[in-house]
């Protein structure tokens, strides 16, 4: 029996391969383009064939390439079918997930007995944190994470898109208010440079100064007690829509000025690929994005 090629080399083979782009394949795999020029390149040696023609922004397969591909596809596609009988769920009936503090708080927590309703055997165990929990050496299915979604070596699946608006309780506002007096409220101020980034857009658009505003309350990453302060009347503040719609809808909040800016980061279903085929892991995914769509 002929001696094997680096395992790395056939890796990144077949990821190029797919591609048909060493630079992709680079990004997808976490390494620098120059690592799979090498690893290809010794491939191509340890054979003793060409298996790629190289062009200044593109490569495609040679005769050879086109042979051999099919046989590493299936090679490490059963090597992940070996893998995966080794580590089938211990506990599919229990579903682990980690989420954002104040999604978890303002909106999932209220609506858990909906899924639990649907999918009764399955027992829900949740661990709000804004920390970003590893999922190695722990027992954590999922993660819902509010970020760019790029997450090395995890699977990232968008959720949702959020805007930022700004809100107070209805006994605070007054027919005159408008944003050049509304230095006359206080100011409830979560600190941070995604929130920070909407409030620089409000004061620019009005051509007002930050230091003209008087904080009453700042906190440091806990959105939700900034929202339990402006539900008290405390204050105003600059808030993510998706977390409160539902009191403006009651009227328990009110959207001042007819404000909305984008948010740069939206929320994401996060965990290692091979968790997604978890039996219990696509029945939340599935109630998840369907439960979310209610928001409007």
């Amino acid at each position: 029996m002929s001696k094997l090629p680096p395992l790395n080399s056939l890796r990144y083979f077949l990821t190029a391969a797919q591609k048909l782009s060493f630079k992709q394949a680079a990004e997808q795999l976490y390494v620098t383009q120059a690592a799979i020029s090498q690893h290809i390149k010794t491939l191509e040696i340890h054979l003793g064939v060409q298996l790629f023609v190289r062009g200044t922004r593109q490569v495609s397969l040679t005769e050879d390439g086109k042979r051999l591909l099919p046989y590493i596809q299936a090679g490490f596609d059963n090597f992940s079918k070996g893998v995966a009988l080794l580590s089938e769920d211990a506990n599919p009936d229990v579903l682990n997930v980690t989420v954002v503090e104040s999604l978890s708080t303002r909106w999932l927590v209220p609506r858990l007995q909906l899924f639990q309703e649907l999918h009764p055997k399955i027992r829900v165990r949740l661990e709000p944190s804004n920390l970003v929990k590893e999922f190695s050496g722990t027992d954590i299915d999922l993660a819902i994470r509010f970020g760019e979604g790029v997450y090395p070596g995890l699977e990232s699946r968008f959720l949702l898109k959020d805007n930022y608006i700004l809100v107070c309780h209805p006994s605070l506002v007054q027919s005159d208010l408008t944003p050049q007096n509304l230095c006359q409220l206080p100011l409830l101020e979560e600190s941070g440079p995604i929130t920070g980034q909407a409030w620089q857009a409000f004061l620019a658009r009005h051509k007002l100064q930050e230091n003209s505003f008087k904080k009453v309350l700042e906190v440091d990453d806990s959105t939700v007690t900034i929202i339990d302060a402006a539900l008290a009347g405390q204050g105003f503040a600059m808030l993510r829509y998706n977390l409160i719609y539902q009191q403006i809808q009651r009227q328990q909040l009110v959207s001042l000025f007819d404000f909305s800016y984008p948010s740069a980061y939206s929320y994401y279903l996060v965990a290692p690929s091979h968790h997604f085929s978890k039996p219990k892991v696509q029945l939340f995914e599935k109630w998840l994005i369907e439960a979310l769509a209610e928001i409007h």
